[in-house]
Parts: C-alpha cells; structure tokens; sequence
C-alpha cells in the first residue's frame, strides 16, 4: 500500500522560502535539521532530495513533510496544497508525532543574516541598484540578459530583486518566473516545473509555443550551468532561444552564471542570445560596503536592546578589508562581529 503524501501549495513554498532564508540555510542545512521520530532514537537528518521535492511542489511523505515545516518553524496544515487534504487513516502528527525539531541557537537580535544562500526579503536586500537599472534597460530595450559573477557574489539575490521588480519595470507585462536549476533533474523536469509556475498545460516544442503566445514569461534562471548536464540537450536550448525572438517574444531570459554562456551555446550553430548583454557583478566597493554596514546597525527592523551595537572605525576597515567587498563574506564577519559585542554585553 502507497505510503501518504502531501504537497505544499505555492503560497506555502512562499513562506517556506521566507523562513528557511531568515534561519541562513541552505537547503542542505534544513535537510540536516529534520529529526524523524521521537524518544530515545529519532532519525536526523533525510535526504536532499526530499527538501527539493517539497520545494518544487512534488509529493512528499506525511512525515517528513511535517517535520519540515516544524525544522522551518511553520504549521504544516497553513503549507500543504489544501486539495492534498489527507485521507481519515494518514497518521497526523496529533497520533503519530514527529520529534520537536532541536532549533539552532540563532539570535535574532543580530541584523547581519542570512549567513548564506539567496535573499528574498526585499528589506534584506542590499545594493545594485545601478545592476537593477541596467537588467531592465537590456529587457525593454527587447535583449535577453545573462547576470555573470563569482560564488556568493549576489546572482541569486538579484534575480529575486528582478523577480520582485518586474511587474512595475517591464515595458510590456510578462509573468516572471524563478526556477533554480539545482533542484531541476533534466528538461523533463524543468519543462514540468515551468509550466507548472506558468499555470499552463505541461508542453514543449510548438505546443509550448502557442501556449505562451498569450502568457508571455520572464524567465529568470538560476545555476544555468547546470543545462549543460547530459539531461537536457541541445534542442531544449534551441526551444530557449527560439522563444526569444522577435519585438515581443514569449519568452525573455534573465539568467545566472559563473562563467560567460559560450559555453551553453557552442559552435556557430547556435549563438548565444546573451551575447553582448552580459552584466557582471564585481565585488562592492569600500562606500558600498560602510553603507551596508550602517544599514544594518540601524535597521528599524532590529530587535531593540538594551545598548545598541556599534562597530568601532578600525572594526569598520578590518572587516570590508578582510572581506575584500565579498557581501556574503562581509555579512558572516559582520554577524561574528555584532555576536561578539551581544556576549560581551551579558558578561558580568
């Protein structure tokens, strides 16, 4: 007999996105905190895999799908598709609980979180605006734009600002869609997932085509090189890029890589619908880097204490000299930073 499953809706990846970000995990991190059972010798920890599925909306086992809302701090029943409601015999976590999920000592009085992994509070995100300016400069312009740089430069985080942004930049309305190619098993998958978010019939090829004609998408998509995997070929990128073109295409792409996208689409067969529109994302400047600092000493969002943290002028340089204008290694000084000063107050 098929074990009982749920899914979570939309609205409750939302929050899930939202409360694994507040906590500085990656999904790996969640993966490690879920704790399966009760008394004596629960099972931590489940599978990456797992947590990829119930982000991507996929069934998940009642359990661990419970759990993973606990581990996120969330009620599952506010997370799960309400037309998943579970049959009278799936076992709910009143008959058989889940262990409590053992939360990390995280203390929420520090401004300088998440630690890693994308932003997606728009009060969190920080900077590039002139980035920002640029991505939809090339998008109404009628170019498609690849975002270039390092690890835990920012990529992410900007294609979420452009997500967010899109409804009131865009010349002519799209529907934006995000999807992380980590979590995308082959192009099987990924059509699934895009159609899914685009609330269409699953298709590809001509079908998909026609489908968009009257939902036109911005597609942003993370970790693109991750579509040179053996599981997606060299049509599927020929469909991308077919998609783009003309005045006012179906399909506008933002995307994210490490390195320049030759390497997606190589030879002279097919060209890069990127090239000449690649925005580069380089390391913030020392002005960009004390202004973030500042931003996030006096954030009115900041948990009040007793006596406020301030950074010293030597601290300040330290820090953005050791960080080498790096945000997501600017944010863990600064968080090791205020951590300190937060100990050294409730010293006697």
């Amino acid at each position: 007999m098929p074990q009982p499953t749920l899914k979570a809706s939309q609205a409750g990846i939302e929050k899930a996105k939202t409360a694994q970000t507040g906590k500085g995990w990656s999904r790996q991190d969640l993966a490690d905190h879920v704790v399966i059972g009760e008394g004596k010798h629960p099972q931590t920890g489940i599978s990456r895999s797992t947590v990829n599925n119930f982000f991507t909306c996929n069934d998940v086992k009642t359990q661990y799908f419970v759990a993973i809302c606990k581990a996120l701090g969330l009620e599952w029943e506010e997370i799960r598709e309400p037309n998943g409601t579970p049959s009278p015999q799936i076992p709910l976590p009143n008959d058989n609980p889940t262990a409590e999920v053992e939360q990390p000592n995280i203390n929420y009085n520090n401004p300088f979180f998440p630690l890693s992994g994308r932003i997606d509070k728009p009060q969190f995100f920080f900077g590039r605006e002139r980035e920002i300016r640029r991505v939809f400069e090339t998008l109404n312009s009628g170019s498609n734009v690849a975002v270039i740089g390092e690890s835990a430069i920012g990529k992410s985080s900007l294609l979420q600002a452009i997500y967010r942004e899109a409804p009131n930049q865009l010349r002519y309305a799209r529907q934006p869609i995000y999807i992380d190619l980590q979590i995308v098993c082959d192009e099987d998958d990924f059509y699934g997932d895009l159609c899914h978010k685009a609330g269409i019939e699953k298709a590809k090829g001509g079908n998909l085509s026609r489908a968009l004609e009257s939902n036109p998408l911005l597609l942003l998509l993370d970790e693109v090189e991750n579509m040179r995997w053996d599981g997606f070929t060299n049509p599927t990128r020929s469909l991308l890029r077919g998609l783009t073109e003309g005045y006012n295409p179906p399909l506008r792409l933002v995307i994210a890589a490490r390195t320049s996208l030759d390497i997606l689409f190589p030879g002279t067969n097919m060209t890069s619908p990127f090239k000449g529109h690649e925005e580069t994302l380089k390391q913030w400047d020392e002005k960009i880097c004390r202004e973030f600092i500042a931003s996030r000493l006096h954030a009115s969002w900041l948990t009040p204490v007793t006596k406020p943290v301030n950074f010293t002028e030597a601290e300040i340089a330290e820090l953005i000299a050791e960080s080498g204008g790096y945000p997501q290694k600017l944010m863990k000084l600064c968080y090791q930073t205020y951590d300190r000063y937060l100990k050294e107050a409730k010293s006697p």
